[in-house]
């Protein structure tokens, strides 16, 4: 972790941060469907106490989490910060005595596929029609329509 940033949970009563969530997901409805029911680490700058980023990791089972979403601010991205938070989820899942981290990005999102598999993770399955079915307008990204989530996966070493 760079000097002067901390990864922390977000305490109890603290608003969530949508306007960070909003990068990584279409709309706050979509995100309501699942922050609820995940725990919410945020990353801030200690210095000036900005939030640089967020992520919201969803316990599936004993065995599994997923990260749910993960955004770093605009100004603050290509700096190394998504690939410390995941080494952070990495431990996190570790401590939680998980074997497994899965992470779902859409089936056009070839920047993020590229960056979860720098990151170890590799392709494990497909939520087929994902985009199609849980949102009400179809999602255009670079001018292609989002259709089916990919899934990838980190096996945690025991």
């Amino acid at each position: 972790m760079k000097e002067n940033y901390a990864i922390k949970k977000l305490a109890d009563g603290t608003p969530i941060p949508y306007e960070l969530l909003l990068l990584a997901d279409e709309t706050k409805e979509a995100i309501n469907k699942y922050i609820f029911d995940c725990t919410i680490f945020t990353l801030i700058n200690e210095k000036s106490n900005d939030l640089v980023g967020v992520m919201a990791i969803l316990q599936l089972d004993q065995d599994t989490v997923e990260l749910k979403n993960m955004a770093i601010a605009a100004h603050e991205q290509s700096q190394g910060f998504g690939s410390d938070m995941l080494s952070f989820l990495k431990s996190y899942a570790r401590d939680q005595q998980c074997q497994q981290i899965w992470v779902g990005t859409a089936d056009i999102g070839y920047l993020q596929h590229r960056f979860y598999m720098r990151n170890g993770f590799e392709m494990d399955h497909i939520r087929k029609n994902f985009f199609l079915d849980h949102y009400d307008v179809p999602i255009i990204e670079h001018g292609i329509q989002m259709k089916h989530m990919l899934v990838f996966s980190y096996r945690l070493k025991t």
